[in-house]
């Protein structure tokens, strides 16, 4: 079965205080994004999509042909950025992944996890998910109180102050069925506080238009370490990630 690998690296990293894209800020010596395309390259990946933005000349410079590429001309959203990719994709079988470029300590391991669990449930989706102390700031992931299917994923300045108790939270790393995904992704609004199309209502809109739920359920894969996926939007974060990455060199390499 074909797999594809979508990679959102389109933003402007503004707060990394940089003209660098943010996805090419180093991680032990290493652009973030050739991190990930290394990992991937290693699997069974039949192919891999970057969809760039700003200064996305600088991002093809560095990847040359390892991937093929979609422009996000303005930055509307993560749905929005997926979008792009259709022309590439539309219509082929077997599973996609999406990933953000800024998730160079993501295990390899895990990675395959996602794609196992997609697989193994032929599921619509999977999210991968953390549980953390401090949610602040991440989208909260709802689930099913009978089932524990998740049924959506609640972007924090959408929550309600209940929803922000919640301290399971969006990676924003999926694995979608392909053709499920581009059937979806049209159906997504921008009708929310920021006013951009969100990946994460892929959940909602699955649901709403029968894609999933019943035998096909939207799943989710739990990480026991959320260092895999942290956040890198500032300097500060970026220091952060390469102190996790020379401590534990063999793990997140």
């Amino acid at each position: 079965m074909e797999a594809w690998a979508i990679l959102l690296a389109a933003g402007k990293g503004t707060r990394m205080k940089s003209e660098l894209p943010k996805v090419l800020h180093p991680v032990g010596g290493v652009p973030m994004i050739v991190r990930l395309v290394d990992k991937l390259e290693a699997m069974p990946i039949t192919g891999i999509v970057a969809v760039v933005g700003h200064r996305g000349e600088l991002v093809e410079k560095c990847l040359g042909t390892r991937v093929t590429y979609a422009f996000q001309k303005q930055q509307l959203g993560t749905a929005h950025a997926v979008l792009q990719a259709e022309p590439l994709l539309k219509g082929r079988s077997g599973s996609t992944l999406v990933l953000t470029g800024d998730t160079p300590l993501i295990r390899p391991s895990t990675i395959e996890r996602l794609l196992a669990a997609q697989r193994a449930g032929a599921s619509a989706g999977v999210v991968l998910t953390a549980i953390v102390q401090d949610p602040t700031g991440y989208g909260r992931i709802i689930r099913d109180a009978v089932s524990g299917e998740v049924v959506d994923i609640i972007e924090e300045k959408d929550a309600t102050p209940e929803q922000k108790r919640i301290t399971e939270i969006n990676t924003g790393i999926f694995c979608f069925d392909n053709e499920s995904l581009f059937e979806a992704l049209p159906g997504i609004t921008n009708a929310n506080a920021q006013q951009e199309y969100y990946l994460t209502d892929i959940v909602k809109v699955m649901r709403q238009r029968g894609i999933s739920g019943a035998h096909k359920r939207f799943g989710a894969v739990t990480l026991e370490d959320g260092t895999e996926v942290m956040g890198i939007n500032t300097p500060e974060q970026l220091e952060e990630a390469n102190r996790a990455f020379y401590a534990r060199k063999g793990i997140f390499a």
